[in-house]
């Protein structure tokens, strides 16, 4: 989970790189200088740098980590992680603050979604016909729908429903089971 975090901050960090071609010491100099400068030098080590286009790229390392662990009855559970020099964090703040994140980036992708549904019906006059999420998807990309959303933030697959005159989507949220209290909807029209 926290590599795939890192790995995302580090793309979005070497997205602002501009067309120039990114060297090691570049990318290890951007990671070193995150907020709260926690990292030094011999902290990070480039494994690879892969970039996408002329203004992206996928910065791949290994940082210097230590986690804290605590005895919870007979089993070993890592209750703290520190990063480079920083402080040490709470593992369950961590996965609370990723889940806010993942609660936020689903529901714009639901928004993006809604908002494809209202131009479908603009240009056609009428809600599309579909028997799944995927078959609506596929209607709507990617003439209204760019790129293509079929997965939530969790990487789990969207549902969607024709309920009356309205269109209900849904991701199953932070549980992964849909019908659950924190799932995620959007109807259209509202």
């Amino acid at each position: 989970m926290r590599n795939r975090y890192l790995c995302l901050i580090f793309f979005c960090i070497l997205a602002s790189c501009g067309g120039r071609k990114l060297s090691g010491d570049k990318a290890r100099d951007l990671v070193i200088h995150l907020p709260q400068e926690t990292l030094e030098k011999e902290d990070v080590e480039i494994v690879n740098i892969r970039q996408v286009g002329g203004s992206e790229a996928v910065l791949e390392t290994r940082l210097k980590t230590a986690f804290r662990l605590e005895k919870d009855g007979d089993e070993w559970v890592i209750r703290d992680v520190r990063v480079g020099n920083g402080q040490w964090e709470k593992v369950s703040n961590l996965e609370q603050a990723l889940t806010a994140v993942r609660i936020e980036e689903t529901r714009d992708m639901l928004d993006r979604i809604v908002e494809a549904i209202r131009k479908y019906r603009e240009a056609n006059g009428s809600l599309p016909a579909f028997k799944d999420y995927v078959a609506l998807s596929d209607l709507l990309s990617p003439g209204f729908l760019t790129p293509l959303i079929r997965l939530d933030a969790w990487r789990q697959p969207l549902a969607a429903e024709h309920r009356n005159s309205s269109i209900i989507l849904w991701s199953a949220g932070p549980d992964g089971e849909h019908g659950t209290a924190d799932d995620i909807r959007r109807t259209f029209p509202p």
